[in-house]
């Protein structure tokens, strides 16, 4: 009966390295690992970048919320200033870290925001003094529209009654003066008969 070999022996594990500065160096210039991002924290750096980040975002909604409650009225004013506003407030959301992910959007309702501005305006809506001289203008206009009318109409009758009395008196005229001329004719022919005819002495 043959024996089982006898498992050799394993070769001594090499004694680990230390890292030396020059490792890491060659680490840091080879050309593969400058493709990755290597972030090197612990708990209390790591707490310490949140806790600023929280204060960086609340700084920065408090900035960009008091940014459009000063320059919203001015660009309801002036339309025209609204790329302006638009530029000042990307130039300060730039100065925050935490807000880059924020730029897409923010162009975006930049973009709407200045497309909106451009339209024209609607007319302002008259203020509730102004409805009010409005329509008392109106009603005393028509007041005085429907007054020039009744004044009007009277005239018209006032001239229509003229001229029919006119007529009358007129008509009285022509008779009277056609009733004096047959008065005339009639005492020419009485005339005339007696020319021709004198009366005859009784004898």
């Amino acid at each position: 009966m043959q024996g089982q070999p006898l498992p050799q022996p394993q070769p001594p594990a090499p004694a680990q390295q230390p890292v030396t500065i020059d490792a890491v160096m060659a680490l840091l210039r080879d050309g593969m690992t400058r493709r990755f991002r290597i972030d090197i924290e612990t708990d209390s750096t790591i707490t310490g970048d949140e806790s600023q980040e929280r204060n960086d975002r609340t700084q920065f909604i408090e900035t960009t919320t008091k940014f459009v409650q000063a320059w919203g009225p001015i660009v309801q004013a002036n339309p025209d200033l609204a790329p302006l506003a638009g530029g000042l407030l990307k130039f300060g959301l730039q100065a925050f870290r935490t807000a880059r992910p924020l730029e897409e959007l923010f162009d975006e309702t930049v973009d709407k925001l200045e497309a909106k501005a451009a339209q024209p305006k609607p007319p302002p809506q008259p203020s509730p003094d102004e409805v009010i001289k409005s329509e008392t203008a109106q009603a005393k206009g028509q007041a005085e529209i429907m007054k020039a009318r009744t004044d009007a109409a009277a005239s018209m009758q006032d001239a229509a009654a003229k001229e029919r009395a006119a007529q009358i008196d007129m008509a009285g005229k022509v008779m009277d003066h056609q009733h004096k001329a047959a008065e005339h004719q009639m005492a020419m022919e009485r005339a005339a008969v007696q020319a021709v005819n004198p009366p005859q002495d009784p004898v």
